[in-house]
């Protein structure tokens, strides 16, 4: 890269999204973060929902050399997922061509869109998609679409990120979810728990965030984002009810689906020397604490 870098996030406002603005705040890395939440220090914007001309304006304003979306919704109807994981990232990518033309775009897709694996076995960038539900088919579909500008000679890459959590999570993780009911209540309300999941620390997920975003080299298309370690969502919960010291019951609801995903992450750490160092334990203690 250039060394006098403009990074623009889209979805600031969200868990990991805000995590990268702080990151490069902490680096002196000049950007701009945009939410859909009104609120400082980000400006407000709506992927799914704003016009063209609004987007073209304020892309072509900044003129970013980075771009980074970490927008996107996990949960919601069907045609709510399209909007937010397909059509926006599509509007996205047409805006970045037509007015930053030169700038990397770093998408930031999800583990959810590999599915699941046979047990014991890893996941890397090379595994065929086959996305078992809305989330991970419409993640899928707007990685594709990243993919092929790639293709088409944009500076672009997916990182496919797997279980994220760490201090702020939100309700929509199982941690999030355990964390809010144990603070409220004894009774823990979750979907199956008999699923082994490659656990990563936000803040781990944003130092990988990063270094693809200032590489000086061009990444390649597509880098899984884990700690290479599944580990039993049963076994999180009950540390999480260790650290709180209260005794809690657990109401698992849902089917497990996807049983098993663990990452492969060998190729971010040969590509730019990348790799985990916040461990499952001290993720969860930060977590339950509070701390950053």
């Amino acid at each position: 890269m250039t060394g006098t870098e403009r990074v623009m996030v889209f979805g600031a406002g969200g868990f990991l999204g805000a995590r990268i603005c702080a990151l490069l705040a902490d680096r002196g890395v000049e950007y701009r973060g945009m939410s859909r939440s009104r609120g400082e220090p980000y400006r407000l914007c709506d992927l799914a929902s704003m016009h063209s001309y609004a987007l073209d304006t304020q892309i072509g304003l900044y003129k970013p050399t980075v771009i980074v979306n970490a927008a996107g919704a996990t949960l919601g109807a069907p045609a709510d997922l399209v909007r937010a994981n397909v059509i926006a990232v599509e509007a996205l990518l047409a805006s970045a061509r037509d007015n930053a033309g030169h700038a990397r775009f770093v998408q930031l897709g999800s583990a959810a869109e590999y599915g699941g694996g046979p047990h014991g076995t890893s996941q890397d960038e090379q595994t065929e998609p086959h996305p078992a539900g809305p989330y991970g088919t419409t993640k899928l579909a707007g990685s594709e679409l990243v993919l092929r500008a790639q293709r088409n000679g944009a500076d672009a890459v997916v990182l496919r990120i797997f279980d994220v959590i760490g201090p702020g999570a939100p309700e929509s993780t199982l941690t999030g979810r355990v964390i809010r009911d144990l603070r409220s209540r004894q009774l823990i309300e979750v979907g199956s728990l008999d699923v082994w999941r490659d656990f990563v620390d936000v803040r781990d997920v944003a130092e990988a965030v990063l270094a693809v975003a200032l590489a000086d080299a061009k990444p390649p298309p597509v880098l899984n984002v884990g700690t290479g370690r599944a580990t039993l969502a049963r076994d999180v919960a009950g540390q999480l009810f260790e650290l709180s010291g209260q005794p809690a019951k657990i109401v698992e609801e849902g089917d497990p689906g996807v049983s098993w995903q663990q990452a492969d992450v060998n190729l971010i750490g040969a590509q730019l020397g990348w790799s985990p160092k916040i461990t499952l334990e001290q993720s969860l203690a930060d977590s339950w604490s509070g701390s950053t």
